[in-house]
Protein backbone atom coordinates (compact mmCIF):
# COMPACT_ATOMS: atom_id res chain seq x y z
CA UNK A 1 0.00 0.00 0.00
CA UNK A 2 1.30 3.37 -0.84
CA UNK A 3 2.19 5.40 1.95
CA UNK A 4 1.12 8.68 0.51
CA UNK A 5 -2.53 9.51 1.20
CA UNK A 6 -5.25 7.84 -0.65
CA UNK A 7 -6.13 10.53 -3.68
CA UNK A 8 -9.84 11.43 -4.74
CA UNK A 9 -9.94 12.99 -8.12
CA UNK A 10 -13.73 14.54 -9.07
CA UNK A 11 -14.43 14.88 -12.68
CA UNK A 12 -17.99 17.14 -13.42
CA UNK A 13 -19.72 18.51 -16.08
CA UNK A 14 -22.88 17.75 -18.18
CA UNK A 15 -23.09 14.14 -20.60
CA UNK A 16 -20.78 14.27 -23.56
CA UNK A 17 -18.72 17.04 -21.59
CA UNK A 18 -15.24 14.41 -21.92
CA UNK A 19 -15.65 13.28 -18.31
CA UNK A 20 -15.02 9.28 -19.42
CA UNK A 21 -12.32 9.93 -21.98
CA UNK A 22 -10.45 12.17 -18.98
CA UNK A 23 -10.91 9.62 -16.00
CA UNK A 24 -9.22 6.87 -18.23
CA UNK A 25 -6.41 9.38 -19.25
CA UNK A 26 -5.60 10.49 -15.55
CA UNK A 27 -5.83 6.46 -14.36
CA UNK A 28 -3.08 5.77 -16.94
CA UNK A 29 -1.27 8.62 -16.19
CA UNK A 30 -0.84 8.64 -12.70
CA UNK A 31 1.70 6.52 -10.91
CA UNK A 32 -1.01 5.59 -7.91
CA UNK A 33 -4.22 3.46 -8.54
CA UNK A 34 -7.24 4.74 -8.43
CA UNK A 35 -10.60 3.14 -8.63
CA UNK A 36 -12.93 4.50 -11.25
CA UNK A 37 -16.31 4.99 -9.88
CA UNK A 38 -19.14 7.75 -11.26
CA UNK A 39 -22.53 8.01 -11.71
CA UNK A 40 -22.68 5.56 -14.62
CA UNK A 41 -21.24 2.60 -13.03
CA UNK A 42 -23.72 3.19 -10.20
CA UNK A 43 -26.79 3.66 -13.18
CA UNK A 44 -25.37 -0.39 -14.57
CA UNK A 45 -25.99 -1.52 -10.59
CA UNK A 46 -29.40 -0.27 -10.34
CA UNK A 47 -32.28 -3.02 -10.50
CA UNK A 48 -34.09 -2.87 -13.77
CA UNK A 49 -37.44 -2.28 -12.44
CA UNK A 50 -35.82 1.18 -11.09
CA UNK A 51 -34.20 2.29 -13.92
CA UNK A 52 -35.55 4.40 -16.26
CA UNK A 53 -34.17 2.59 -19.21
CA UNK A 54 -36.41 -0.82 -19.01
CA UNK A 55 -39.40 -0.58 -21.07
CA UNK A 56 -42.41 -0.68 -18.16
CA UNK A 57 -40.22 -0.31 -15.22
CA UNK A 58 -42.68 -0.83 -12.29
CA UNK A 59 -40.52 1.31 -9.85
CA UNK A 60 -38.78 4.25 -11.79
CA UNK A 61 -41.13 6.76 -12.18
CA UNK A 62 -42.21 7.16 -8.77
CA UNK A 63 -39.03 5.98 -6.67
CA UNK A 64 -36.09 5.20 -9.09
CA UNK A 65 -34.89 6.95 -12.40
CA UNK A 66 -36.74 7.90 -14.99
CA UNK A 67 -36.38 10.11 -18.20
CA UNK A 68 -38.85 12.92 -18.13
CA UNK A 69 -39.59 15.43 -20.98
CA UNK A 70 -38.69 18.65 -20.45
CA UNK A 71 -41.48 21.03 -21.99
CA UNK A 72 -39.31 24.09 -22.33
CA UNK A 73 -37.14 22.25 -24.24
CA UNK A 74 -38.93 20.49 -26.94
CA UNK A 75 -36.74 17.09 -27.66
CA UNK A 76 -34.93 17.52 -24.36
CA UNK A 77 -35.40 14.54 -21.74
CA UNK A 78 -33.87 14.96 -18.13
CA UNK A 79 -33.21 12.53 -15.49
CA UNK A 80 -36.13 12.57 -12.91
CA UNK A 81 -35.34 10.81 -9.36
CA UNK A 82 -37.44 9.39 -6.57
CA UNK A 83 -36.73 8.61 -3.18
CA UNK A 84 -34.94 5.37 -3.53
CA UNK A 85 -32.65 6.92 -6.50
CA UNK A 86 -31.59 9.74 -3.93
CA UNK A 87 -30.92 6.88 -1.72
CA UNK A 88 -28.57 5.05 -4.45
CA UNK A 89 -27.06 7.93 -4.98
CA UNK A 90 -26.17 8.60 -1.46
CA UNK A 91 -24.84 5.04 -0.89
CA UNK A 92 -22.26 5.88 -4.03
CA UNK A 93 -21.40 8.85 -1.86
CA UNK A 94 -20.78 6.59 1.13
CA UNK A 95 -18.91 4.04 -1.08
CA UNK A 96 -16.67 6.74 -2.59
CA UNK A 97 -15.33 7.40 1.29
CA UNK A 98 -15.34 3.85 1.89
CA UNK A 99 -12.20 3.10 -0.55
CA UNK A 100 -10.40 6.34 0.45
CA UNK A 101 -10.75 5.40 4.42
CA UNK A 102 -9.53 1.91 3.10
CA UNK A 103 -6.45 3.35 1.64
CA UNK A 104 -7.56 3.06 -2.30
CA UNK A 105 -7.76 6.12 -4.28
CA UNK A 106 -10.83 7.06 -6.63
CA UNK A 107 -11.54 8.95 -9.32
CA UNK A 108 -14.64 10.04 -9.62
CA UNK A 109 -16.36 9.73 -13.13
CA UNK A 110 -18.94 12.42 -12.59
CA UNK A 111 -21.85 13.31 -10.57
CA UNK A 112 -25.34 13.27 -11.12
CA UNK A 113 -27.05 16.70 -11.00
CA UNK A 114 -28.91 16.32 -7.57
CA UNK A 115 -28.02 19.28 -5.21
CA UNK A 116 -28.47 17.34 -2.02
CA UNK A 117 -26.56 14.81 -3.04
CA UNK A 118 -23.89 16.47 -4.71
CA UNK A 119 -23.83 18.68 -1.26
CA UNK A 120 -23.14 15.05 0.58
CA UNK A 121 -19.92 14.14 -1.19
CA UNK A 122 -18.63 17.69 -0.93
CA UNK A 123 -19.11 17.97 2.69
CA UNK A 124 -17.57 13.59 3.11
CA UNK A 125 -15.02 15.07 1.29
CA UNK A 126 -14.19 18.39 2.93
CA UNK A 127 -14.23 16.24 6.11
CA UNK A 128 -11.92 14.14 4.90
CA UNK A 129 -9.59 16.66 3.87
CA UNK A 130 -9.46 18.53 6.87
CA UNK A 131 -8.60 15.28 8.92
CA UNK A 132 -5.72 14.89 7.17
CA UNK A 133 -7.18 11.47 5.54
CA UNK A 134 -7.21 12.21 1.66
CA UNK A 135 -6.39 14.53 -0.71
CA UNK A 136 -9.02 15.45 -2.65
CA UNK A 137 -9.00 17.27 -6.13
CA UNK A 138 -12.32 18.47 -7.95
CA UNK A 139 -12.50 19.20 -11.77
CA UNK A 140 -15.13 20.58 -14.01
CA UNK A 141 -15.13 20.18 -17.59
CA UNK A 142 -17.33 23.41 -19.20
CA UNK A 143 -18.36 23.61 -22.80
CA UNK A 144 -20.55 25.44 -25.35
CA UNK A 145 -23.76 24.40 -26.34
CA UNK A 146 -22.73 23.77 -30.14
CA UNK A 147 -19.65 21.23 -29.28
CA UNK A 148 -21.75 19.79 -27.18
CA UNK A 149 -24.60 18.56 -29.50
CA UNK A 150 -22.21 17.58 -31.92
CA UNK A 151 -20.70 15.52 -29.12
CA UNK A 152 -24.16 14.19 -27.81
CA UNK A 153 -24.69 13.00 -31.57
CA UNK A 154 -22.38 10.67 -30.62
CA UNK A 155 -23.56 8.92 -27.67
CA UNK A 156 -26.33 7.28 -27.11
CA UNK A 157 -27.74 9.52 -24.54
CA UNK A 158 -31.55 10.82 -24.91
CA UNK A 159 -31.40 13.64 -27.03
CA UNK A 160 -30.69 16.71 -25.66
CA UNK A 161 -29.51 15.81 -22.63
CA UNK A 162 -26.50 17.75 -22.26
CA UNK A 163 -27.91 20.59 -23.54
CA UNK A 164 -30.17 20.22 -21.00
CA UNK A 165 -27.69 19.93 -18.23
CA UNK A 166 -25.70 22.58 -19.48
CA UNK A 167 -28.44 24.84 -18.24
CA UNK A 168 -28.38 23.29 -14.48
CA UNK A 169 -26.39 24.38 -11.83
CA UNK A 170 -22.72 23.01 -11.76
CA UNK A 171 -23.15 19.84 -9.74
CA UNK A 172 -19.70 21.29 -7.35
CA UNK A 173 -20.12 24.56 -5.99
CA UNK A 174 -16.16 25.25 -5.47
CA UNK A 175 -14.15 22.70 -8.02
CA UNK A 176 -10.57 23.59 -7.56
CA UNK A 177 -9.87 23.32 -11.24
CA UNK A 178 -12.36 24.44 -14.20
CA UNK A 179 -11.15 23.66 -17.83
CA UNK A 180 -12.93 25.00 -20.97
CA UNK A 181 -12.84 22.25 -23.11
CA UNK A 182 -14.81 23.73 -26.65
CA UNK A 183 -11.51 24.25 -28.32
CA UNK A 184 -9.71 21.53 -27.08
CA UNK A 185 -8.76 18.01 -28.53
CA UNK A 186 -9.11 14.92 -25.94
CA UNK A 187 -5.58 14.85 -25.92
CA UNK A 188 -4.99 18.53 -24.75
CA UNK A 189 -7.82 18.53 -21.90
CA UNK A 190 -5.76 15.45 -20.25
CA UNK A 191 -2.65 17.24 -20.52
CA UNK A 192 -4.10 20.12 -18.89
CA UNK A 193 -5.53 18.43 -16.33
CA UNK A 194 -2.80 15.79 -15.55
CA UNK A 195 -0.12 18.56 -15.75
CA UNK A 196 -2.34 20.64 -12.77
CA UNK A 197 -2.35 17.07 -10.92
CA UNK A 198 1.58 16.34 -11.05
CA UNK A 199 2.06 20.60 -9.58
CA UNK A 200 -1.28 20.36 -7.07
CA UNK A 201 0.24 17.12 -5.80
CA UNK A 202 3.77 16.69 -6.57
CA UNK A 203 5.21 16.99 -2.69
CA UNK A 204 2.32 14.76 -1.58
Amino acid sequence: MSDRLPLCVVVNGPSAAGKSTLTEAVQDHLAEPLLRFGVDELYRMVPGQWAGGVVGARYAVERGFSYQDVPEWPGTRRIQVGPDAIAMLLAMNAAIVAMLTSGVGVIVDGQAFEPQVNADLEQRLADLRAQGLARVAVIELVAADEPLADRQRRHRHPAGLSLHQNTLPKQAANPDLVVETSGLSATEVAKVVCDWLDHEFRAS
